[in-house]
Parts: structure tokens; C-alpha cells; sequence
């Protein structure tokens, strides 16, 4: 079985934001996390310039009463940057068939509207027809969290597609449930 480590810090409160050195390096910590499966979105909004997208991976809810989420992308994405400044954005929740599509997307430079068919929601958001959910979030906060923010968004409306599997990203790689079990046999 496998050791599990813990490091305990002293009792001193340690902010979000501060940067503060880890008794392990960043390498060893992007391995450990790696292990934790998650799935992937695209979140989107649009300003002037038309759609905007970006992959984002740390994504969870948080609470059923009031409907919220949390995303974290990264303080450097430009594309972040733009969307926060929209006051609506959506989140698409990619289904295991979109594994070529986020292998293209995730470059910081990608199209990433190109060849996947989208539809502007009620309240101005993109959002993607292939996604098997989607979910017209409104951010409420926003707090840095060393090389992300934090941003905490109220769910407004949703769809769900409960007939497809999801798209998940563990250990550097893209898959899917089925893909799961077919290494199993």
C-alpha cells in the first residue's frame, strides 16, 4: 500500500495570496495532485470581440443552497482576464468525445471556438451544443490564490445531458470511463 505524507505547518495563519516556500517542490505537487481525477470545462462569455474560451480544469461546487460553484484559472491567462470583465460567463462541462477538441483547445493560442458548435444562452453566454452540461454563472468573488484566482460565481441556470460520459483529466491524461475500464480487462 502506499505512504501517505503529511506536512504539518505551524499554527500561523497563511493567506491565499502569500507566497509562502513548500517543504517539496512544484513538480512533486503538480504529480501528487495529478492523481486526483477531475473533469474538464470551457468556460466562456463574450465581449465586443465576440466568444471567449478557456479550458479550465479546477472547477467543483460548492454549495446546493444558494447554487454556487468555484473555477480557478490561472493570474496569468489573458483570456481570463477578458472574461472577468464580461459579468456573465458559462461553464460547458466536456463529455468524453471532446478529447481531441480540448487537445487542441488547451494551447494558449488556440481558436477555441473553431469547429465546435456554440449557441449565445439567454443571458449573452456562449455555450456549447456538444457539452453534456452547462451551467450561466454570475461571480460574486474573486480572491487570489498564489498562481490562480479563486472565483466563487452564482449558478443561474443549467442543462444536463445525463446519456453521455464525461471527459477527465488525471495524471497528464485525457479519457473516459470507458477508456478506464477497457485497461481494467
Amino acid at each position: 500500500m502506499g505512504q501517505i505524507l503529511l506536512a504539518a505547518r505551524s499554527a500561523d495563519t497563511v493567506h491565499a495570496g502569500e507566497s509562502v516556500p513548500a517543504p517539496f517542490g512544484a513538480a512533486a505537487f503538480r504529480t501528487a495532485l495529478g492523481r486526483f481525477a477531475t473533469g474538464v470545462t470551457l468556460v466562456t462569455a463574450a465581449d465586443a470581440s465576440g466568444p471567449l474560451g478557456l479550458v479550465v480544469n479546477a472547477f467543483t461546487s460548492v454549495s446546493l443552497e444558494p447554487p454556487l460553484i468555484a473555477i480557478c484559472p490561472s493570474r496569468h491567462s489573458f483570456t481570463w482576464s477578458r472574461i472577468r470583465r464580461c459579468g456573465r460567463f458559462g461553464v460547458n462541462v466536456l463529455g468524453a468525445a471532446h478529447v481531441d477538441y480540448v487537445r487542441r483547445a488547451a494551447h494558449p493560442e488556440a481558436d477555441r471556438f473553431l469547429g465546435i458548435e456554440h449557441r449565445l444562452s439567454e443571458s449573452g453566454v456562449p455555450r456549447i451544443c456538444s457539452a453534456i452540461a452547462f451551467l450561466d454563472c454570475e461571480p460574486i468573488s474573486e480572491q487570489l490564490a498564489g498562481d490562480h484566482w479563486l472565483v466563487l460565481a452564482r449558478v443561474h441556470k443549467l442543462l444536463a445531458d445525463h446519456d453521455r460520459d464525461p471527459l477527465i483529466f488525471s495524471d497528464g491524461k485525457l479519457g473516459s470511463f470507458a477508456d478506464l475500464e477497457a485497461q481494467r480487462t
